[in-house]
Parts: structure tokens; C-alpha cells; sequence
């Protein structure tokens, strides 16, 4: 072998010797390299941050001087509790409830309860009606379901403006509440005891102990009956179940009771059934009014009322309430009327 080429393949051999300590010190470099930056980043990241603090403090230093020398605002003023509530509110007006301004002054009419409801209604609606149109004040009618619910309210004090009514409770109400009696009805007020035709010339004797129908007491149809039998024992079985002086008949054509008990008006149109017995005469239908309805108020309802049969436009009034005409009261004449409440009812 040529001596250039045995040189050649030493060079080579030697170069394959020393290839493992060349790769390892190309690593150590690199190695060294990515240290090194390593070692500059975190200096990098150690300048970046180290001002931080102090720049967060500098800035917290300067806004609690200027929280110190800025002069605060005022703190606004705390309402109270109540006034806050109160503002919270819907406000509301203190005359909501009242009656408009320019508004009719309204008065209630208290209608007498000799019927049912429903009849009560169709009776006394038109003279309601006819007060609100020629009037310039405004009416409400009341109504009481029945004889037993009026009552009560008469004795527990109820005082309507208006009240049209028998004869000894207007003398009742002019003792106790002070009401004053304006018109009555033309013709007088009696009660009869009305029978069928077989008890022709028959007697109160006749119904001792035999069946009557009549309204409740007190109605003025009831005492009478009552003072017509003062013996207790000897007295007729009174039905005081009827609901109207009406009913009170119906039920004697049904041949539940014997009798029955009816104001003149029933008692001139039933021609079928026999008379026994006449009450006296009392003041008619009254229409009477209580203190609380001024005097001169008063005077144009009376007015009002007298001229009603005249007034053909509201010739329904008078045709509903079975009258002729309303003529004017005169308090004398109720005079001594409310012991027919006493001797029955012992209300005094």
C-alpha cells in the first residue's frame, strides 16, 4: 500500500475515534447556549418586574393623598323610616272619596217591607225615580228583606233620611229619633178580618183557637189582630208567616188558614170573602223624615209629593203604591199611635 493512502485510512480511523467526543462536546455547547439563555430571560423577567412594586405603591401613596386632601363630598341626609315609606306611596287625594264638587246631595229611602224584595222594588222604584227627576238631589231606595230584618234595624237605632211607613211606627220614630211626618196617603188605613163566604155573619168568636194568617208583629195588622183577642186563652192560632198582606190571603184560598188579616185595600177588591171584623182608622201611608235632612230640603220633598197626582208623566207612583194622592201630615195625629208598639212588643 501506497504510503498517501495508508495515511488516508488513519486519518479516517481516527476520525472515527474521535467522533463520540465531538458530539459531545457540540451537546455541552448547545446545552451551555440554552443555560445561558435561560440565565437571560429570568434577568429579563427580574428587571420587568422588579419595578412593579414600587410603581403600585407610588400610585397607592398618590390616591390616599389625594383621598386626604381632597375635601369629601357632603353625605347625604338619611329620611326617616316613616317619611321614606310615606314617599313610596301612591299619594291619594283626601276628597277621592268624597262626592264630586257640584255633586247632588243624596239622601236614602227607606221603602216599608209589606212586600217581598223583588215586589219591594217594583212598588217604591217609581216614587224614588220621581223624587231624583223633579228634585235636584239624588235618591237611593233601601229595601229590607223581610218584616223580621226591619224590625230589628228600627230597634237597633237605624235612622234612613226617608221612611215610608204605617202610622205607629212613624209615631214610634217621631218619639224616639225626632222624625217629622210630611205627606200621608189620602185615604185612612184600617185592617179587616177577611173569611171565606161560609163564615157569613160569623164573629171573632168564630176563630178561637182556629188558624189566622197575617204578617209578623209588629205590623200593624198583627196588633190589631191582637188587641182584638185581650183574653190569652182565648186567642186564634195567628200564622205570622205570610210574606205580604197579599200572601196573607192566598194562604186562605189554599185552605190553610181560616182567616187572614188585610189592610182596606185587599179588603175592598176581595168582594169574595166575608168582613168579620173593622180596625179603626189610622193616618195613611206616611213618608217622614229624619233630622239629618234639612228643613228646607224637607219642605221641597213635601212639595214635591203633593203635587205627584197632578204630574201625569209619573202617574205609576201612585198607581204602584195603591194610593189616590199624598196629602200633607199633621204630627197630631200620631200622637199616643206608638203604644200599639208597647202593649205587644214591650219594646219600652
Amino acid at each position: 500500500m501506497k504510503a498517501s493512502n495508508r495515511a488516508l485510512v488513519c486519518f479516517c480511523l481516527l476520525l472515527l475515534c474521535l467522533a463520540p467526543f465531538i458530539a459531545w462536546s457540540q451537546d455541552d455547547e448547545n446545552g451551555q447556549d440554552e443555560a445561558e439563555e435561560a440565565v437571560e430571560a429570568a434577568e429579563i423577567i427580574e428587571e420587568s418586574e422588579a419595578p412593579v412594586e414600587p410603581m403600585i405603591e407610588e400610585v397607592i401613596d398618590a390616591d390616599d393623598a389625594e383621598v386626604e386632601t381632597a375635601e369629601a363630598p357632603p353625605a347625604p341626609e338619611e329620611e326617616p323610616v316613616e317619611q321614606a315609606a310615606t314617599e313610596a306611596q301612591p299619594t291619594q287625594d283626601p276628597e277621592s272619596d268624597a262626592a264630586p264638587a257640584g255633586a247632588p246631595e243624596t239622601f236614602i229611602l227607606q221603602g216599608h217591607p209589606i212586600f217581598t224584595p223583588d215586589q219591594a222594588d217594583l212598588v217604591y222604584r217609581p216614587l224614588v225615580n220621581y223624587l231624583n227627576d223633579v228634585t235636584p238631589y239624588r235618591f237611593d231606595l233601601q229595601i229590607s228583606r223581610d218584616f223580621h230584618r226591619y224590625w230589628l234595624d228600627v230597634r237597633r237605632g237605624e235612622t234612613p233620611d226617608l221612611v215610608l211607613e204605617e202610622a205607629h211606627l212613624t209615631a214610634f220614630r217621631m218619639q224616639r229619633d225626632d222624625y217629622t211626618p210630611l205627606v200621608k196617603a189620602a185615604e185612612p188605613t184600617t185592617y179587616s178580618l177577611m173569611a171565606s163566604p161560609t163564615y157569613i155573619d160569623g164573629s171573632l168568636r168564630d176563630f178561637v183557637g182556629r188558624p189566622v194568617s197575617s204578617m209578623p208583629s209588629p205590623s200593624l195588622g198583627y196588633l190589631v189582630l191582637s188587641r182584638w183577642y185581650e183574653n190569652p186563652m182565648q186567642q186564634p192560632i195567628i200564622q205570622s208567616n205570610a210574606s205580604s198582606w197579599l200572601d196573607a190571603i192566598e194562604i186562605v184560598f189554599s185552605m190553610e188558614a181560616e182567616a187572614a188579616i188585610a189592610p182596606r185595600n185587599l179588603a175592598e177588591r176581595y168582594v169574595n170573602l166575608e168582613t168579620i171584623e173593622t180596625s179603626q182608622e189610622f193616618p195613611g201611608l206616611t213618608l217622614s223624615a229624619s233630622p239629618a235632612v234639612p228643613e228646607e230640603i224637607q219642605q221641597e220633598i213635601r212639595q214635591a209629593l203633593l203635587n205627584l197626582h197632578d204630574d201625569d208623566n209619573h202617574y205609576a207612583v201612585v198607581h204602584e203604591l195603591d194610593i189616590e194622592r199624598f196629602i200633607e201630615a199633621d204630627p197630631q195625629e200620631y200622637d199616643g199611635l206608638e203604644n200599639w208598639l208597647r202593649e205587644v212588643t214591650g219594646f219600652f
